[in-house]
C-alpha cells in the first residue's frame, strides 16, 4: 500500500516538472508522469517480490533450528541426545 502512495505521488511529481520545463505542456506532464510512475512502479514490486523470497529462506530468530527428523529422540540437551 505505501508503494501505491510513493508512486502516485512520484509520478504526479515528474508530471509537475515536465510540464513545468515543457512550457506548460500538458501532454508532455501526462507522458512523463506515466513513464515514471510506471518505472517506479516496477522497480518497487521488483524490490517488494525479492523481499518476500529472502524472508522465506532467512532464519527469523538466532536460535531456531530446523523441525527435527521423525523418528528422533530428544534428550535434555536438544534432539538426537542420549539420556543420561
Amino acid at each position: 500500500m505505501i508503494d501505491v502512495v510513493t508512486v502516485v505521488l512520484t509520478g504526479s511529481a515528474a508530471g509537475l516538472l515536465g510540464t513545468l520545463v515543457t512550457g506548460h505542456s500538458a501532454v508532455a506532464g501526462f507522458v512523463t508522469g506515466a513513464v515514471v510512475s510506471g518505472a517506479a512502479l516496477v522497480a518497487l514490486m521488483r524490490l517488494q517480490y525479492a523481499t518476500w523470497g529472502r524472508a522465506g529462506r532467512d532464519q527469523l530468530f538466532e536460535n531456531e533450528q530446523d523441525a527435527p527428523k521423525a523418528g528422533a529422540t530428544a534428550g535434555p540437551r536438544g534432539p538426537n541426545e542420549a539420556h543420561h
